[in-house]
């Protein structure tokens, strides 16, 4: 049962996050609402969530020696960085009417489940070349923590993507890699034929110099449809993972193509639950830009 005094706060908090928002009207309304009640009702923090990328050093993205040198340490110029006015300002908006965190996740298992292992990268691939990714996503954690600290950003929790799933997997058993490797071949089944040869055309302008990976030439067509296939299925099952272990999680969209991306989170959680993870786009909509 809501008290007045929970109702005002949640009708306040409803209100601040619609004005916030550059979806108007937002498909989304109604489920923003009902997780913003749950987690008043339960006088817990508003729980937003919202991704980030790691740098990278990307002409080491197919090198055979040292691949994990892709993971840059260095935080600066990462996708997150441009928005952080308005992340700041939406934080201290929400903050004045009610408790909010926002967990910054650091999308950072692109080098395990979709290069190194599908690109041939090593032949065999072995245990000691991990725990020197980790060794930098640990270190790129810490100087990230740091930098947004320096930023004034407020409210916030850092989390490794790669060391959050590994610590889950020991306390539940539960393993993404395990689920993720279930899904791959039929993953065309979630999305249309329209999505893929969306991101196949896209991710084609990322190579050269400029681009997203200024060092590197367009890979043959072979690699990028496994490529795509891959990422489709890691962003189908991080929605599904964030639905199930961050309660009543919003998503702070600011990725680009920015409907699709959220559309991607989406549909096994759709299948099971017959429900979604709600989003809301404080830094606007672009549907043309690619990351």
């Amino acid at each position: 049962m809501v008290n007045s005094s929970q109702a005002k706060i949640i009708s306040q908090l409803c209100q601040k996050l619609t004005s916030l928002d550059k979806l108007p009207p937002n498909p989304d309304k109604s489920l923003i609402a009902f997780r913003v009640t749950d987690q008043v009702i339960k006088n817990l923090p508003l729980n937003l969530v919202i991704f980030t990328c790691s740098t990278i050093n990307d002409s080491y993205l197919f090198n055979s020696k040292r691949p994990w040198k892709y993971v840059s340490v260095n935080p600066i110029g990462n996708n997150l960085e441009p928005d952080l006015p308005t992340l700041k300002k939406l934080i201290s908006q929400l903050q004045s009417i009610y408790p909010v965190e926002v967990k910054i996740i650091i999308g950072n298992t692109d080098p395990y489940y979709i290069f190194t292992q599908s690109f041939s990268i090593l032949k065999s691939p072995t245990d000691s070349l991990w725990p020197k990714y980790e060794t930098r996503w640990k270190q790129y954690k810490k100087n990230l923590n740091i930098w947004l600290k320096d930023q004034e950003v407020r409210n916030f929790q850092v989390v490794n993507w790669r060391q959050w799933e590994k610590d889950l997997q020991l306390k539940t058993g539960i393993s993404f890699e395990t689920i993720f490797n279930t899904l791959l071949p039929q993953i065309k089944a979630y999305f249309s034929s329209t999505d893929f040869r969306w991101e196949i055309r896209r991710l084609k302008l990322a190579f050269g110099p400029g681009k997203y990976f200024p060092n590197l030439i367009v890979p043959p067509p072979s690699t990028l449809d496994i490529w795509v296939k891959r990422k489709f299925t890691e962003y189908l099952l991080q929605g599904f993972f964030i639905y199930l272990f961050f309660p009543n999680a919003i998503l702070l969209q600011n990725e680009k193509p920015s409907l699709l991306r959220s559309k991607m989170y989406q549909p096994l959680i759709s299948q099971i639950f017959n429900d979604k993870l709600p989003v809301i786009y404080p830094f606007g909509i672009d549907n043309t830009g690619y990351q």
